[in-house]
């Protein structure tokens, strides 16, 4: 599908059903065909009073039979030909879905979510409507107009029917003029409709935000802007088409004019019977509905190769992570990590993120991240994950190149709790399994006492099977951290990274999970990233990143000799952490005070 058009691609595989389907119209159209010839001979019998009465009762069951004929096999192509287009848009949705899962992040953070949304939405509806309402109306007016106007040249008059036709090749002047007015006016809508998704989804992400800053009337006028704009751009498109569709109405209507007027002249002449004249004006009146669908499906075409062009984009869209050519058939690894003098920038045109980093973590050992924002620490998990790729040669996972191991390896082979702490919309016990390997009940009970969250699950009225909400915000930051902590610790992986995962603990918690941490990780490497000096005083080694580089380096005790940033933030930290009132003396008296009073 991504070489050519989308719906070609499609018809090429289904082509064998697309003909069966076509056939069963078919036959539909031929068996409402026969009725204007049996119209012509009941008509001219009574012109001639040659008809006898038991003709009327064979005309009703001629016509009946018919009508059952053509309502069974029109039916049965329709549903068939329409199947087929819902098989196209399952495909497409999925190939759609199923490459957006190989595409790196840094895509998604240059992409609107609307936008996204837009295609696997309205962009496969358009395609879909392609595949069902085009391809029927155009196999339809194919066999219709053809056949019909053989019978109308062939059996009534030559020069009737050429004369009546004459004004319709005008529907295809129409359609040429018309369809890059329609194709632009198509892409602004679908443009449009994706801002417009964008808006909405960000303001029910930040609803608290807004309402927070009391900004619901500032969001309402952005919201009332962009909604504007898609009301503009969906008139633009709807005055093209109905300016189009007038026009075709038009033609078709001159057409059947003269038919009635020329039509007229030749029976009065006797050139041709009455029967000649229902017959031919029935044929006729058969046309205008294909002959205004022709032009209603050019319209259609037009949007959907706006669509088809949007998907191809993202379809052509290649992957930047993904396996090289050089990548190893490994399916483990130990966990042994070395970095050596690994400089990052995000973009060519952009200063280095990190500089010359040079780090070494054995196996089973633990190495603690701390600086300010902005640093660099959760880009060096990111490159440890493969988030971004890495300059070869300069981060190895047991003696391999991070760049020669198959991603599904190293990503299945790594516990990894984000800064984030995303949940999915899922039930608790969803969110902690959240992995390819199958979990009993048990382990996801005891990775949740691990993480220190049992009991707030248990208070719960449905318990591990409480869904959460979008991003799981029915849960408190503490506790989604302590579910994501959880959702790592149950995946038996060599590696274990925690980017700032206990910020939203309190201290109490903290020391329990910590404790719980220094048992589960034994054996493990782990990487952890942290604000809080007390979360990583027992590890292996610390290091200390300023503007992308290593600043310090040691453990926790040979850290606090130096006179470095490390040695600062633990003071502060320390200091911060002195009781109420030996800070502010004069506050705990009044406090006792007022306690007095109360009792």
């Amino acid at each position: 599908m991504k070489q050519g058009p989308i719906f070609r691609e499609h018809f090429k595989l289904h082509k064998w059903s697309y003909l069966f389907g076509s056939i069963l119209l078919a036959i539909s159209l031929l068996l409402q065909l026969w009725v204007p010839m049996l119209l012509k001979e009941f008509t001219d019998g009574l012109q001639e009073e040659s008809i006898q009465v038991t003709a009327l009762g064979e005309l009703a069951l001629w016509i009946t039979l018919a009508g059952i004929g053509t309502f069974l096999f029109r039916s049965s192509g329709r549903i068939y030909i329409f199947r087929m287009s819902r098989i196209l848009e399952r495909d497409l949705r999925t190939q759609l879905f199923s490459h957006w899962e190989t595409l790196q992040t840094e895509y998604y953070q240059n992409q609107r979510i609307g936008n996204l949304m837009a295609h696997a939405v309205n962009d496969v509806n358009i395609l879909r409507q392609i595949g069902m309402q085009g391809f029927f109306q155009m196999v339809e007016a194919a066999v219709l107009i053809s056949i019909a106007v053989f019978l109308m040249a062939g059996t009534i008059n030559l020069y009737l029917t050429l004369l009546v036709l004459l004004p319709l090749p005008g529907l295809t002047f129409i359609a040429y003029r018309f369809r890059t007015k329609i194709q632009f006016h198509s892409l602004k809508v679908q443009d449009a409709i994706g801002i417009l998704t964008s808006r909405v989804q960000e303001f029910c992400s930040g609803i608290s935000v807004i309402k927070t800053y009391v900004q619901e009337q500032e969001e309402i006028k952005k919201f009332t802007q962009e909604n504007q704009n898609n009301v503009e751009v969906n008139k633009q498109l709807i005055r093209s088409n109905s300016i189009f569709t007038s026009l075709s109405q038009g033609i078709v209507g001159l057409s059947y004019l003269l038919s009635i007027v020329i039509g007229s002249i030749l029976v009065m002449k006797g050139t041709i019977s009455l029967g000649d004249f229902v017959a031919f004006n029935t044929y006729l009146s058969m046309l205008i509905g294909p002959i205004e669908n022709i032009g209603k499906v050019i319209n259609l075409l037009q949007q959907g190769k706006a669509a088809d062009h949007r998907i191809r984009e993202v379809l052509s869209t290649d992957p930047e992570i993904k396996d090289e050519e050089e990548t190893l058939p490994i399916s483990s690894f130990n966990g042994d990590i070395r970095i050596k003098n690994l400089s990052f920038k995000y973009q060519k045109n952009m200063g280095d993120v990190l500089r010359n980093i040079t780090v070494t973590i054995p196996k089973g050992t633990s190495l603690a991240i701390v600086g300010k924002v902005g640093s660099g620490k959760s880009t060096l998990v990111n490159l440890l994950l493969r988030v971004y790729n890495p300059p070869k040669n300069s981060i190895f996972i047991d003696h391999h190149d991070i760049r020669n191991i198959p991603i599904k390896t190293l990503r299945s082979s790594i516990a990894y709790v984000p800064q984030d702490n995303f949940l999915f919309s899922t039930t608790i016990k969803g969110n902690i399994s959240f992995d390819p390997a199958p979990y009993q009940e048990e382990e996801i009970y005891h990775a949740a006492r691990q993480a220190q969250i049992y009991d707030d699950i248990s208070d719960l009225p449905q318990k591990f099977e409480t869904e959460l909400g979008e991003r799981g915000l029915s849960l408190s930051g503490g506790q989604r951290q302590r579910v994501s902590i959880a959702r790592a610790l149950i995946k038996s992986s060599p590696i274990i990274i925690l980017d700032d995962s206990l910020s939203a603990v309190d201290s109490k918690t903290e020391s329990n999970i910590l404790k719980t941490l220094s048992t589960e990780m034994r054996g493990r490497t782990a990487i952890i990233i942290s604000h809080r000096i007390s979360t990583i005083q027992e590890a292996d080694q610390i290091i200390v990143l300023e503007a992308g580089e290593i600043v310090e380096r040691g453990t926790h005790q040979t850290l606090l000799k130096e006179e470095g940033i490390y040695k600062k933030m633990y003071a502060q930290q320390t200091t911060q952490h002195i009781p109420i009132h030996s800070k502010f003396p004069a506050v705990h008296e009044r406090k006792i005070l007022i306690k007095r009073r109360r009792s």
